[in-house]
Protein backbone atom coordinates (compact mmCIF):
# COMPACT_ATOMS: atom_id res chain seq x y z
CA UNK A 1 0.00 0.00 0.00
CA UNK A 2 3.08 2.28 0.82
CA UNK A 3 3.93 2.26 -2.81
CA UNK A 4 0.75 2.68 -4.46
CA UNK A 5 -0.24 5.69 -2.33
CA UNK A 6 3.45 7.08 -2.96
CA UNK A 7 3.33 6.88 -6.35
CA UNK A 8 -0.71 8.35 -6.42
CA UNK A 9 0.37 10.88 -4.55
CA UNK A 10 3.37 11.77 -6.84
CA UNK A 11 0.80 11.86 -9.53
CA UNK A 12 -0.82 14.85 -7.98
CA UNK A 13 1.91 16.83 -7.42
CA UNK A 14 5.11 16.09 -10.32
CA UNK A 15 2.26 17.33 -12.87
CA UNK A 16 2.95 20.97 -11.94
CA UNK A 17 6.62 20.98 -12.81
CA UNK A 18 5.81 20.64 -15.98
CA UNK A 19 3.06 23.38 -16.68
CA UNK A 20 4.19 26.44 -18.42
CA UNK A 21 1.84 28.68 -15.84
CA UNK A 22 0.53 27.29 -12.58
CA UNK A 23 -1.74 29.34 -10.42
CA UNK A 24 0.77 29.58 -7.78
CA UNK A 25 3.30 30.78 -9.87
CA UNK A 26 0.87 33.74 -11.11
CA UNK A 27 0.28 34.38 -7.42
CA UNK A 28 3.92 34.46 -5.89
CA UNK A 29 3.70 31.45 -4.22
CA UNK A 30 6.29 29.57 -6.09
CA UNK A 31 7.91 27.82 -2.99
CA UNK A 32 4.90 25.08 -3.01
CA UNK A 33 5.93 23.75 -6.26
CA UNK A 34 9.70 24.21 -5.78
CA UNK A 35 11.88 21.78 -7.24
CA UNK A 36 15.65 21.08 -7.48
CA UNK A 37 17.72 19.35 -10.21
CA UNK A 38 21.27 17.85 -9.13
CA UNK A 39 24.33 19.01 -11.32
CA UNK A 40 25.42 16.38 -13.49
CA UNK A 41 27.92 18.68 -15.82
CA UNK A 42 30.94 17.04 -13.94
CA UNK A 43 29.65 13.10 -14.63
CA UNK A 44 27.63 13.82 -18.09
CA UNK A 45 27.23 9.84 -17.98
CA UNK A 46 24.37 10.18 -15.38
CA UNK A 47 21.57 11.29 -15.90
CA UNK A 48 19.82 14.11 -13.92
CA UNK A 49 17.98 13.06 -10.84
CA UNK A 50 15.31 15.47 -9.80
CA UNK A 51 14.50 16.00 -5.94
CA UNK A 52 11.29 15.12 -4.79
CA UNK A 53 9.01 17.96 -4.68
CA UNK A 54 8.38 18.82 -1.13
CA UNK A 55 5.96 18.47 0.48
CA UNK A 56 4.23 21.75 1.36
CA UNK A 57 1.23 22.59 3.70
CA UNK A 58 -0.19 25.41 4.88
CA UNK A 59 1.14 25.02 8.28
CA UNK A 60 -1.91 25.98 11.78
CA UNK A 61 0.10 26.95 15.21
CA UNK A 62 -3.06 27.21 17.16
CA UNK A 63 -4.29 28.48 20.40
CA UNK A 64 -2.32 27.90 23.50
CA UNK A 65 -5.62 26.33 24.58
CA UNK A 66 -5.89 24.11 21.09
CA UNK A 67 -2.46 22.93 22.00
CA UNK A 68 -3.08 21.95 25.43
CA UNK A 69 -5.77 20.05 24.31
CA UNK A 70 -3.86 18.47 21.41
CA UNK A 71 -0.83 17.54 24.00
CA UNK A 72 -2.68 15.09 25.84
CA UNK A 73 -4.13 13.27 22.43
CA UNK A 74 -2.89 10.04 20.97
CA UNK A 75 -1.73 9.78 16.97
CA UNK A 76 -5.13 7.72 17.12
CA UNK A 77 -7.66 9.98 18.63
CA UNK A 78 -6.07 12.94 16.90
CA UNK A 79 -7.12 11.30 13.37
CA UNK A 80 -10.29 10.33 14.63
CA UNK A 81 -10.75 13.71 15.07
CA UNK A 82 -10.31 14.45 11.13
CA UNK A 83 -13.88 12.11 10.60
CA UNK A 84 -17.33 13.05 10.94
CA UNK A 85 -19.82 10.07 10.80
CA UNK A 86 -23.05 8.89 10.51
CA UNK A 87 -24.86 7.25 14.40
CA UNK A 88 -24.89 4.25 12.28
CA UNK A 89 -21.72 3.91 11.64
CA UNK A 90 -20.48 3.54 15.04
CA UNK A 91 -23.64 1.73 16.38
CA UNK A 92 -23.33 -0.98 13.28
CA UNK A 93 -26.79 -0.53 12.86
CA UNK A 94 -27.10 -1.37 9.11
CA UNK A 95 -30.59 -1.81 8.88
CA UNK A 96 -32.25 1.44 10.01
CA UNK A 97 -31.27 4.86 10.72
CA UNK A 98 -30.91 5.70 14.72
CA UNK A 99 -33.58 7.45 16.27
CA UNK A 100 -32.51 6.99 20.01
CA UNK A 101 -29.24 7.43 22.24
CA UNK A 102 -28.26 4.02 24.03
CA UNK A 103 -25.65 1.75 25.24
CA UNK A 104 -24.60 1.36 21.86
CA UNK A 105 -24.32 4.65 20.99
CA UNK A 106 -21.95 6.05 24.18
CA UNK A 107 -20.07 2.66 23.80
CA UNK A 108 -19.24 3.70 20.09
CA UNK A 109 -18.40 7.25 20.53
CA UNK A 110 -15.92 5.66 23.63
CA UNK A 111 -14.52 3.75 21.25
CA UNK A 112 -14.43 6.23 17.73
CA UNK A 113 -13.80 9.47 19.30
CA UNK A 114 -15.08 11.23 15.81
CA UNK A 115 -14.71 15.16 15.38
CA UNK A 116 -18.96 15.04 14.19
CA UNK A 117 -21.82 13.05 13.62
CA UNK A 118 -23.98 13.65 10.40
CA UNK A 119 -27.81 13.70 11.13
CA UNK A 120 -29.99 12.77 7.69
CA UNK A 121 -33.86 12.87 7.44
CA UNK A 122 -34.32 9.10 8.81
CA UNK A 123 -32.24 10.42 12.10
CA UNK A 124 -34.52 12.99 12.82
CA UNK A 125 -38.32 12.18 13.91
CA UNK A 126 -39.63 15.36 16.22
CA UNK A 127 -38.02 18.27 18.02
CA UNK A 128 -37.73 16.86 21.40
CA UNK A 129 -36.63 13.71 20.10
CA UNK A 130 -33.88 15.08 17.68
CA UNK A 131 -32.58 17.36 20.52
CA UNK A 132 -32.57 14.87 23.33
CA UNK A 133 -30.67 12.35 20.75
CA UNK A 134 -27.85 15.41 19.88
CA UNK A 135 -27.51 16.10 23.85
CA UNK A 136 -26.86 12.85 24.61
CA UNK A 137 -24.33 12.49 22.27
CA UNK A 138 -22.12 16.00 22.98
CA UNK A 139 -22.46 14.51 26.64
CA UNK A 140 -20.82 11.31 25.36
CA UNK A 141 -17.81 12.24 23.93
CA UNK A 142 -15.29 14.18 25.80
CA UNK A 143 -14.07 17.22 23.36
CA UNK A 144 -17.58 17.93 22.21
CA UNK A 145 -18.68 17.09 18.48
CA UNK A 146 -19.89 19.12 15.15
CA UNK A 147 -23.18 18.02 14.91
CA UNK A 148 -23.80 18.57 10.83
CA UNK A 149 -26.80 18.40 9.09
CA UNK A 150 -28.11 18.70 5.32
CA UNK A 151 -30.35 21.84 5.30
CA UNK A 152 -30.25 23.85 2.19
CA UNK A 153 -33.74 24.82 1.97
CA UNK A 154 -35.77 23.84 -0.81
CA UNK A 155 -35.39 20.20 -1.96
CA UNK A 156 -32.57 19.48 0.39
CA UNK A 157 -33.71 19.72 4.00
CA UNK A 158 -34.14 17.59 6.67
CA UNK A 159 -35.95 19.77 9.02
CA UNK A 160 -38.23 21.61 7.19
CA UNK A 161 -39.48 18.63 4.94
CA UNK A 162 -40.98 17.33 8.17
CA UNK A 163 -44.38 18.17 9.63
CA UNK A 164 -43.55 17.54 12.58
CA UNK A 165 -41.47 20.63 12.52
CA UNK A 166 -42.97 24.12 13.13
CA UNK A 167 -39.89 26.17 11.11
CA UNK A 168 -40.25 28.36 8.10
CA UNK A 169 -39.82 26.95 4.42
CA UNK A 170 -37.97 27.95 2.02
CA UNK A 171 -38.14 27.60 -1.63
CA UNK A 172 -35.17 26.29 -3.86
CA UNK A 173 -32.20 29.05 -3.58
CA UNK A 174 -32.87 29.27 -7.42
CA UNK A 175 -35.76 31.22 -6.76
CA UNK A 176 -34.15 33.69 -4.22
CA UNK A 177 -34.61 36.64 -5.72
CA UNK A 178 -32.11 39.79 -3.59
CA UNK A 179 -29.57 39.41 -1.21
CA UNK A 180 -31.67 40.37 1.57
CA UNK A 181 -33.31 36.78 1.28
CA UNK A 182 -30.40 34.94 0.61
CA UNK A 183 -29.41 36.80 4.29
CA UNK A 184 -32.31 35.86 5.85
CA UNK A 185 -32.67 32.25 4.51
CA UNK A 186 -29.09 31.98 6.16
CA UNK A 187 -30.15 33.49 9.23
CA UNK A 188 -33.17 32.07 9.70
CA UNK A 189 -31.73 28.02 9.09
CA UNK A 190 -29.36 29.03 11.24
CA UNK A 191 -30.96 29.98 14.21
CA UNK A 192 -34.11 26.95 13.74
CA UNK A 193 -31.53 24.22 13.52
CA UNK A 194 -29.08 25.57 16.36
CA UNK A 195 -32.36 25.75 18.81
CA UNK A 196 -32.33 21.44 18.25
CA UNK A 197 -29.00 21.31 18.69
CA UNK A 198 -26.61 21.40 15.33
CA UNK A 199 -23.64 23.27 15.05
CA UNK A 200 -22.78 22.85 11.36
CA UNK A 201 -24.86 22.88 8.48
CA UNK A 202 -23.59 21.69 5.20
CA UNK A 203 -24.74 25.25 3.02
CA UNK A 204 -25.06 27.27 1.03
CA UNK A 205 -24.43 25.95 -2.55
CA UNK A 206 -21.64 28.03 -3.90
CA UNK A 207 -21.96 26.13 -7.32
CA UNK A 208 -23.28 27.82 -10.27
CA UNK A 209 -25.88 26.47 -12.23
CA UNK A 210 -24.10 26.64 -15.65
CA UNK A 211 -25.25 23.65 -17.29
CA UNK A 212 -28.78 22.52 -17.65
CA UNK A 213 -28.01 18.76 -17.72
CA UNK A 214 -26.42 18.47 -14.49
CA UNK A 215 -28.53 15.62 -12.71
CA UNK A 216 -27.42 17.26 -9.24
CA UNK A 217 -27.10 21.00 -8.83
CA UNK A 218 -30.07 22.38 -10.68
CA UNK A 219 -32.10 24.96 -8.47
CA UNK A 220 -29.98 24.16 -5.55
CA UNK A 221 -27.76 26.96 -6.92
CA UNK A 222 -28.74 30.54 -6.92
CA UNK A 223 -28.02 31.33 -10.17
CA UNK A 224 -26.24 30.48 -14.35
CA UNK A 225 -24.26 33.59 -13.39
CA UNK A 226 -21.42 33.42 -10.95
CA UNK A 227 -21.39 37.48 -10.04
CA UNK A 228 -25.07 36.76 -8.22
CA UNK A 229 -24.27 33.33 -7.15
CA UNK A 230 -21.27 35.25 -5.34
CA UNK A 231 -23.75 38.21 -3.78
CA UNK A 232 -26.49 35.80 -2.72
CA UNK A 233 -23.71 33.66 -1.28
CA UNK A 234 -21.92 36.57 0.49
CA UNK A 235 -25.27 37.10 2.41
CA UNK A 236 -25.67 33.57 3.14
CA UNK A 237 -23.07 33.45 4.72
CA UNK A 238 -23.14 36.33 6.80
CA UNK A 239 -26.93 35.17 7.88
CA UNK A 240 -25.38 31.77 9.34
CA UNK A 241 -22.39 33.69 10.69
CA UNK A 242 -24.95 36.03 12.55
CA UNK A 243 -26.78 32.99 13.33
CA UNK A 244 -24.04 30.94 15.57
CA UNK A 245 -23.81 28.19 13.32
CA UNK A 246 -21.29 27.37 10.61
CA UNK A 247 -21.41 27.06 7.76
CA UNK A 248 -19.95 25.91 4.35
CA UNK A 249 -19.40 26.58 0.64
CA UNK A 250 -20.18 23.52 -1.55
CA UNK A 251 -19.19 21.79 -3.94
CA UNK A 252 -15.84 23.06 -4.51
CA UNK A 253 -13.73 23.65 -6.95
CA UNK A 254 -17.71 23.97 -8.86
CA UNK A 255 -19.97 21.24 -9.20
CA UNK A 256 -22.00 23.31 -11.82
CA UNK A 257 -21.01 22.06 -14.86
CA UNK A 258 -20.99 18.08 -14.43
CA UNK A 259 -23.13 15.72 -16.40
CA UNK A 260 -23.05 13.47 -13.71
CA UNK A 261 -23.79 12.32 -9.99
CA UNK A 262 -20.46 11.67 -8.19
CA UNK A 263 -22.65 9.59 -5.87
CA UNK A 264 -23.35 6.94 -8.28
CA UNK A 265 -20.22 7.36 -10.66
CA UNK A 266 -17.24 9.59 -11.64
CA UNK A 267 -17.83 13.45 -12.60
CA UNK A 268 -15.93 15.80 -14.77
CA UNK A 269 -15.80 19.21 -16.19
CA UNK A 270 -13.71 20.43 -19.52
CA UNK A 271 -12.47 23.76 -18.33
CA UNK A 272 -9.18 25.02 -17.54
CA UNK A 273 -7.89 26.51 -14.54
CA UNK A 274 -8.31 30.32 -16.37
CA UNK A 275 -12.42 29.57 -17.61
CA UNK A 276 -13.06 27.88 -13.75
CA UNK A 277 -11.33 31.31 -12.00
CA UNK A 278 -13.84 33.58 -14.33
CA UNK A 279 -16.50 31.24 -13.22
CA UNK A 280 -17.25 28.35 -10.50
CA UNK A 281 -14.09 29.89 -8.09
CA UNK A 282 -15.95 33.50 -7.71
CA UNK A 283 -18.84 32.76 -5.24
CA UNK A 284 -16.29 30.33 -3.45
CA UNK A 285 -13.81 33.51 -3.48
CA UNK A 286 -16.71 35.95 -2.20
CA UNK A 287 -17.89 33.23 0.51
CA UNK A 288 -14.17 33.21 1.74
CA UNK A 289 -13.86 36.62 1.95
CA UNK A 290 -17.28 37.09 3.98
CA UNK A 291 -15.75 34.56 6.54
CA UNK A 292 -17.09 31.19 5.58
CA UNK A 293 -15.64 28.75 7.92
CA UNK A 294 -15.61 25.46 6.23
CA UNK A 295 -15.68 24.63 2.32
CA UNK A 296 -16.10 21.16 0.95
CA UNK A 297 -14.62 19.66 -1.43
CA UNK A 298 -16.01 17.63 -4.11
CA UNK A 299 -15.10 14.31 -6.39
CA UNK A 300 -14.86 15.82 -9.68
CA UNK A 301 -11.79 15.91 -11.69
CA UNK A 302 -10.84 18.51 -14.04
CA UNK A 303 -8.68 17.56 -16.35
CA UNK A 304 -7.98 20.69 -18.22
CA UNK A 305 -7.18 22.68 -15.17
CA UNK A 306 -5.50 19.37 -12.91
CA UNK A 307 -4.02 16.93 -15.07
CA UNK A 308 -3.26 14.76 -11.81
CA UNK A 309 -7.33 13.28 -12.93
CA UNK A 310 -7.84 13.18 -9.48
CA UNK A 311 -11.00 13.98 -7.83
CA UNK A 312 -10.73 17.46 -6.15
CA UNK A 313 -11.27 16.19 -3.04
CA UNK A 314 -7.67 14.08 -3.40
CA UNK A 315 -6.33 16.79 -4.96
CA UNK A 316 -2.92 18.97 -3.86
CA UNK A 317 -3.71 21.18 -6.36
CA UNK A 318 -7.20 22.56 -6.08
CA UNK A 319 -6.91 22.05 -2.38
CA UNK A 320 -3.44 23.38 -1.15
CA UNK A 321 -2.10 25.13 -4.15
CA UNK A 322 -5.10 26.49 -5.11
CA UNK A 323 -7.43 26.83 -2.16
CA UNK A 324 -5.12 27.34 0.46
CA UNK A 325 -2.05 29.43 -1.55
CA UNK A 326 -4.18 30.84 -4.55
CA UNK A 327 -7.60 31.74 -2.28
CA UNK A 328 -5.87 32.21 1.16
CA UNK A 329 -8.52 29.97 2.79
CA UNK A 330 -7.48 29.56 6.30
CA UNK A 331 -10.73 27.20 7.50
CA UNK A 332 -11.53 24.01 7.26
CA UNK A 333 -11.44 21.74 4.21
CA UNK A 334 -14.09 18.96 4.30
CA UNK A 335 -14.38 16.73 2.16
CA UNK A 336 -18.22 15.57 0.22
CA UNK A 337 -19.12 12.01 1.24
CA UNK A 338 -16.40 9.62 0.90
CA UNK A 339 -18.86 6.74 0.87
CA UNK A 340 -19.80 7.95 -2.90
CA UNK A 341 -19.25 5.49 -5.58
CA UNK A 342 -16.81 8.46 -7.11
CA UNK A 343 -14.24 7.56 -4.12
CA UNK A 344 -15.31 3.94 -3.26
CA UNK A 345 -15.06 3.20 -6.92
CA UNK A 346 -11.47 4.07 -7.18
CA UNK A 347 -10.00 4.27 -4.37
CA UNK A 348 -9.38 1.57 -0.91
CA UNK A 349 -10.23 3.02 1.98
CA UNK A 350 -6.49 3.47 2.84
CA UNK A 351 -5.64 5.13 -0.08
CA UNK A 352 -8.48 7.95 -0.27
CA UNK A 353 -8.12 8.66 3.32
CA UNK A 354 -4.36 9.01 2.80
CA UNK A 355 -4.47 10.90 -0.56
CA UNK A 356 -7.32 13.53 1.10
CA UNK A 357 -5.22 14.36 4.10
CA UNK A 358 -2.50 14.79 1.89
CA UNK A 359 -4.28 16.99 -0.11
CA UNK A 360 -4.88 19.39 2.57
CA UNK A 361 -8.40 17.68 3.69
CA UNK A 362 -8.71 18.62 7.46
CA UNK A 363 -12.07 16.29 8.11
CA UNK A 364 -13.20 13.82 6.10
CA UNK A 365 -16.93 13.07 5.97
CA UNK A 366 -18.73 9.72 6.00
CA UNK A 367 -15.63 6.93 5.53
CA UNK A 368 -17.16 3.73 3.95
CA UNK A 369 -14.93 2.04 6.71
CA UNK A 370 -13.74 4.64 9.67
CA UNK A 371 -11.52 2.19 11.33
CA UNK A 372 -9.69 1.59 8.12
CA UNK A 373 -9.46 5.45 7.35
CA UNK A 374 -7.88 5.62 10.41
CA UNK A 375 -5.30 2.94 10.22
CA UNK A 376 -4.30 4.03 6.95
CA UNK A 377 -3.30 7.43 8.17
CA UNK A 378 -1.68 6.70 10.66
CA UNK A 379 0.24 3.98 8.97
CA UNK A 380 1.00 6.77 6.31
CA UNK A 381 2.52 8.91 9.24
CA UNK A 382 4.58 5.82 10.76
CA UNK A 383 5.61 5.13 7.05
CA UNK A 384 6.73 9.23 6.59
CA UNK A 385 4.33 9.93 4.01
CA UNK A 386 2.58 11.86 5.83
CA UNK A 387 4.35 14.21 8.48
CA UNK A 388 2.67 14.20 11.97
CA UNK A 389 2.90 17.91 12.37
CA UNK A 390 0.16 17.59 9.31
CA UNK A 391 -2.05 15.95 11.28
CA UNK A 392 -1.82 18.83 13.62
CA UNK A 393 -2.50 21.18 11.87
CA UNK A 394 -5.90 19.82 10.94
CA UNK A 395 -6.67 18.78 14.39
CA UNK A 396 -5.40 22.18 15.52
CA UNK A 397 -7.85 23.74 13.60
CA UNK A 398 -10.56 21.69 14.43
CA UNK A 399 -10.26 22.50 18.29
CA UNK A 400 -9.96 26.06 17.47
CA UNK A 401 -13.14 25.66 15.51
CA UNK A 402 -14.66 24.46 18.40
CA UNK A 403 -13.67 26.50 20.99
CA UNK A 404 -14.76 29.51 18.74
CA UNK A 405 -18.68 27.71 18.80
CA UNK A 406 -18.39 26.84 22.05
CA UNK A 407 -18.43 23.00 21.29
CA UNK A 408 -15.20 23.47 23.84
CA UNK A 409 -15.59 24.80 26.81
CA UNK A 410 -12.28 26.67 28.10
Amino acid sequence: MKKQLASLICISLLWVSSCEASPAEESNVETVLQTTTEETTTNTTLSPTPTPIPYIYMPYEGSEAARAILSDMTLEEKVYQMLIVNPETLTGNIYDYDTVFNDVTSQGIAGHPVGGLIFFGGNILSPEQITEFISSCQNASEIGLFIAIDEEGGDITRIASNNEFDVEVFPPMGQIQDEEQAYIVGSTIGEYIADYGFNLNFAPVADVNSNPDNPVIGERSFSGDPLIVAQMVRSAVRGFNDSGVFCTLKHFPGHGDTVADTHIEAASISRSYSEMLSLELVPFAAGIEEGADFIMAAHITTPNADPSGLPASLSYFWLTEVLRYEMGFEGIVVTDSMSMAAITDNFSPEEAAVMAVYAGCDILLMPEDPEAYVRGIIAAVEDGILPEDRIDASVLRIIDTKIEGGIIQI
